[in-house]
């Protein structure tokens, strides 16, 4: 499966420093060949990033490719958890791995993208993953604060598309039976009712 027209536009059309844009096209083309639910599901959180960046007025880049590389991590895990089985908590323990372990793929060459793979599933309650505590000590407040704001986006668009996509039952809240999604996201993200409001308002144009 072909990188969507969409996204590659949108990489093409920023055209990032340093090579992260053949970076995100290279992890998008190996996630596609065994994980093609999850490509999708990361192109759809990109562009979901992105409006809502936009309308915050942060930094869109930044969100897209945060998004666009976000599950990065899922690359090194087996298919069959995400074939649409209600995976076990032994399972569930393996996909929780991920954050790390895109962190680890992309801190070498990609730092600000790889903390927002590591941190987008921290940024609620009772979350997983890096936390701000990881940042580097000689940053700057103003990139650390842009780095847990993009996550932060980058999460909150990451539950939406699962909830409203996902197959699979992972019990980290998005496969609640409950139709007021918003409702769910007030209580997983107290703080950040404008970010989820925004969100919802542009989730629907992703499809």
């Amino acid at each position: 499966m072909k990188i969507s027209t969409k996204v590659q536009k949108r990489i093409d059309k920023y055209s990032p420093q340093g090579g992260l844009d053949q970076t995100a096209k290279i992890i998008l083309s190996l996630t596609g060949i065994n994980h093609p639910e999850v490509r999708e599901h990361k192109e759809r959180v990109a562009l979901l990033a992105e409006a809502v960046a936009k309308e915050l007025k942060k930094d869109e880049k930044a969100a897209f490719f945060g998004g666009l590389l976000h599950d990065t991590g899922k690359l090194t895990e087996p298919h069959k958890l995400f074939d649409g089985h209600n995976i076990t908590a032994e399972e569930y323990a393996l996909v929780k791995q991920h954050v790390n372990e895109g962190f680890e793929a992309l801190k070498d060459h990609h730092l600000f993208t790889a903390f927002c793979a590591g941190l987008h599933h921290a940024m609620f309650y009772k979350g997983y993953g890096l936390t701000a505590k990881d940042l580097p000590g000689h940053w700057h407040m103003g990139t650390v604060k842009k780095v847990l704001e993009i996550s932060g986006i980058i999460s909150i668009c990451d539950f939406i598309d699962a909830f409203t996509h996902r197959k699979t039952k992972i019990k980290d809240g998005s496969d609640k039976k409950s139709s007021n999604l918003k409702k769910i996201l007030y209580e997983k993200y107290p703080e950040d009712r404008l970010i989820i409001d925004i969100a919802l308002k542009e989730a629907p144009k992703m499809d």
